[in-house]
């Protein structure tokens, strides 16, 4: 019990020595110095320091004497002061993070590889959040439309969403604004378009946010990925040509 309870200790910020001296105490509820440093295998030069430093951080209390006595404080109360003590943390975080603000000249364009699910969920949802006018989608399957169904609709209602697919048919049931494909993207969203000397693959989806924004994910294959970008004028142009190519 005492092994486990070690680095869920760690995990709230003790050391290791503060977690062992701290989780004999659970088990004593009250000790001496000496008691403490048999059971828990802490270095006896450290022990005290150690056992000052919990009582001064509100963990156990002292009990003058002699010889000296350590007992353990509610752990419930103890636990949730530190919650709320996180929690003011968090938020004090989070007001900073919205206070930071750099200007640098002109940056140059940036492109980002994302490779955790929480990471590209959390990139998608806030580039559809952030849309104004328009969102441009280029779908090889419907894995990410069905992931992320619920927020295309919502999106969809204030701005101008278009979704490019290889067959229509293959999304019946989504209720998306879809359109055929045809020309060069027609060949790119085939499952293999194959040249003289060797063969290109795409298998994910390309998403364009109001001409600044780029976003491109691959779902559902050995591995899940994401590359993100902004300010491109290469990819810019591209949604300006493929908007144009839709218009006509």
């Amino acid at each position: 019990m005492t092994e486990d309870l070690i680095p869920l200790l760690k995990n709230l910020g003790l050391n290791e020595y503060e977690a062992k001296v701290y989780s004999t105490l659970v088990g004593l509820r009250r000790a001496t110095a000496r008691d403490i440093h048999e059971l828990s295998r802490v270095p006896r030069g450290r022990i005290y320091e150690i056992l000052n430093d919990l009582a001064r951080r509100g963990f156990i209390g002292v009990e003058e004497g002699s010889p000296t006595c350590y007992y353990l404080l509610d752990p419930d109360e103890v636990i949730d002061h530190m919650k709320e003590e996180y929690l003011c943390t968090l938020e004090k975080t989070r007001r900073a993070i919205r206070e930071v603000s750099f200007t640098l000249p002109r940056p140059p364009p940036s492109f980002y590889m994302l490779r955790s699910e929480w990471a590209i969920d959390n990139h998608v949802r806030a580039l559809l959040k952030k849309a104004k006018k328009q969102i441009l989608l280029i779908c090889h399957d419907d894995l990410f439309l069905k992931r992320y169904l619920k927020d295309l609709k919502g999106v969809g209602r204030r701005v101008d969403l278009c979704i490019i697919v290889r067959n229509r048919g293959d999304f019946a049931g989504l209720d998306l604004p879809f359109v055929e494909a045809n020309g060069i993207v027609a060949e790119l969203l085939d499952d293999t378009v194959t040249s003289a000397s060797h063969s290109h693959h795409f298998d994910g989806t390309v998403m364009f946010v109001d001409y600044g924004d780029f976003f491109f994910v691959a779902l559902g294959g050995q591995e899940t990925f994401a590359m993100t970008g902004s300010a491109s004028p290469l990819m810019r142009y591209l949604q300006y040509s493929l908007v144009d190519n839709l218009r006509r």
